[in-house]
């Protein structure tokens, strides 16, 4: 009795979701006549790119109305845009969602653990007369290494340095995608912070980068540097030409 209790809620659920898809179907989507194009090859800065698909099929142009079509994602990705699709607004956002923020450390990163420690140690988070609930403490020198995939614009860093620190500290940015190359080695952007900054914020250009990575350390190769980064830090789609900063 309770398998065919089952048996006929999950056709009553059924129906309504095939009623539900019909209807917005019915609302949203118009026939039309198309063709797939086979003809159409692409040159993509200079070079003969195949469109693919996220499993890694190619993807042929559909042809309607005089002109050739793509989906949106391969051709976003292409041209390393973000790309991204709300299912509840049925908004597909070209450029990444504007105002949306990532805290920094939800972010997948690596790190260099004898040096940069992850802290939630109330005696550590107090930073300049701020308190956070975390912070990456960074006593000599680091490499914090993070995986953006092109989905923001920005890194957003607020940091500091800390008593006893005597020196400032440059925040620099490298591209550490590995087919990167040589140009993994070649400066992107740098940052200095202080002893005499409370909590400094630095913002990057990360726009079109898969994977960055931040070099922390004096300039001077100084070896005690007590530089801190801490958790108002966050990567997001807005202005690159923001620069104001914590005080």
């Amino acid at each position: 009795m309770k398998m065919k209790t089952a048996k006929i809620l999950l056709f009553v659920f059924v129906l309504l979701a095939s009623s539900f898809a019909s209807a917005y179907a019915a609302a949203n989507m118009e026939p039309i006549n198309a063709f797939f194009n086979r003809g159409v090859s692409f040159v993509l800065n200079g070079e003969l790119w195949q469109p693919k698909d996220p499993s890694g099929k190619p993807l042929t142009a559909i042809y309607y109305n005089g002109s050739n079509y793509l989906p949106a994602r391969a051709l976003a990705e292409a041209l390393k845009v973000p790309i991204d699709y709300d299912a509840a607004s049925q908004k597909i956002y070209i450029g990444g969602k504007p105002g949306e923020k990532t805290p920094i450390f939800s972010m997948p990163m690596e790190i260099d653990n004898i040096y940069a420690v992850l802290s939630k140690d109330p005696n550590e988070t107090a930073v300049n007369g701020g308190k956070y609930k975390q912070v990456l403490k960074i006593d000599q020198y680091a490499d914090i290494v993070f995986t953006i995939d092109r989905k923001y614009k920005r890194l957003v860093l607020d940091a500091a340095v800390i008593s006893p620190g005597e020196h400032e500290v440059e925040f620099s940015l490298y591209n550490a995608v590995e087919i990167a190359g040589n140009t993994a080695n070649t400066l992107l952007e740098k940052h200095t912070v202080s002893p005499d900054d409370k909590v400094k914020r630095l913002i990057f250009d990360v726009e079109g980068l898969e994977k960055i990575r931040i070099h922390v350390q004096s300039p001077n190769l100084n070896p005690y540097i007590y530089a801190r980064i801490v958790d108002t830090s966050f990567f997001d789609n807005g202005d690159t030409a923001a620069s104001d900063g914590l005080k």
